[in-house]
């Protein structure tokens, strides 16, 4: 698995649901880094020595979903290339297929499907 120099990066607005991952990724020995917002997260990016292996990304948010997120993401070559999975009880339309996400995991979220999509990319 990840070394401390290998991490996701959970952007999740939902304290609960992004409490519930945290624990379930780092029980499986995998280092996350929790942002709440795509604002946050973005932030953590542009300021991070250290980009994350993956990042899992929810779509609705405040201050900056997720497809704003991505978008920015992909605009910008340091981070275009870091494989993003998307977290939504909504199913996949044009708008976030176009935004070429690696994954999709349907909420609710079943911890065997998180595990087995996460390991794809480790």
């Amino acid at each position: 698995m990840g070394t401390w120099q290998e991490f996701i990066l959970l952007v999740e607005d939902d304290i609960d649901i992004s409490e519930a991952i945290t624990s379930i990724l780092t029980e499986e020995k995998f280092h996350v880094v929790s942002t709440s917002n795509g604002v946050e997260a973005m932030e953590y990016l542009k300021n991070a020595k250290q980009l994350p292996a993956l990042i899992l990304l929810d779509i609705m948010m405040p201050k900056m979903n997720g497809l704003e997120f991505r978008k920015l993401q992909l605009d910008q070559p340091r981070l275009a290339d870091i494989p993003t999975i998307i977290l939504s009880a909504a199913g996949i339309n044009e708008e976030i297929d176009n935004l070429h996400f690696d994954s999709n995991i349907k909420k609710p979220l079943d911890i065997e499907t998180l595990l087995d999509e996460v390991k794809k990319f480790y």
